[in-house]
């Protein structure tokens, strides 16, 4: 049985783009969240889930399952390194940590909030690194598909470049707020 849950957030900096909200910091982002935290209501249930790229149909994954190796999508296997679920959530935030089989979290590389900057798997680290939390916001022009916006600099998880490649780089960017490589399913993983 699938369900589909559309992981595409668009930082509260984008959201709050599309909302008229001025960008969200980690010290406001709480009192900014509620202007659309009935996009990100979701039931997610089961064991897990994968993360499923609207453009490639490729699933999110951490590069050969190492401890801090970049994410990028490839076709879904099911392995440890695709199976997602979520973790903390940043105060009341809305926003969670990403962690997958292997125990890694999703994170921004060095904690950057630059466009074009690499997403990464490692060590869960807690509040002290934003850049591990992520809030999914539902796209309107497809509500099955959520953006992942990530806590610390707002911008969107997608596939860099836009391509359908096996392999290629995950990075944050820009909300396109177009149905592209940054939108993403959330599928469950039936328990067997």
């Amino acid at each position: 049985m699938k369900i589909r849950i559309t992981l595409a957030a668009a930082a509260l900096g984008v959201a709050g783009t599309m909302l008229g909200l001025a960008a969200a910091t980690p010290a406001d982002a709480a009192t900014t969240v509620s202007a659309h935290a009935s996009l990100s209501a979701d039931s997610d249930s089961g064991p897990g889930f994968t993360l499923v790229n609207y453009n490639s149909g490729d699933c999110l994954g951490i590069l050969g399952g190492a401890d801090d190796a970049p994410a990028v999508q490839w076709p879904c296997d099911g392995s440890a390194n695709q199976t997602w679920t979520f973790g903390r959530e940043y105060g009341n935030s809305l926003y969670f940590q990403l962690v997958n089989g292997d125990g890694q979290c999703l994170g921004v590389l060095g904690g950057s909030t630059a466009e074009g900057a690499s997403v990464y798997g490692w060590s869960c680290l807690g509040p002290d690194h934003p850049d591990q939390y992520w809030e999914k916001v539902r796209s309107t022009s497809d509500p099955d598909y959520r953006y992942l916006v990530n806590l610390n600099s707002g911008l969107v998880v997608g596939v860099l470049g836009n391509s359908t490649a096996e392999g290629a780089s995950v990075v944050q960017w820009a909300n396109q707020n177009t149905e592209n490589n940054q939108l993403w399913e959330l599928t469950a993983q039936s328990s067997s």
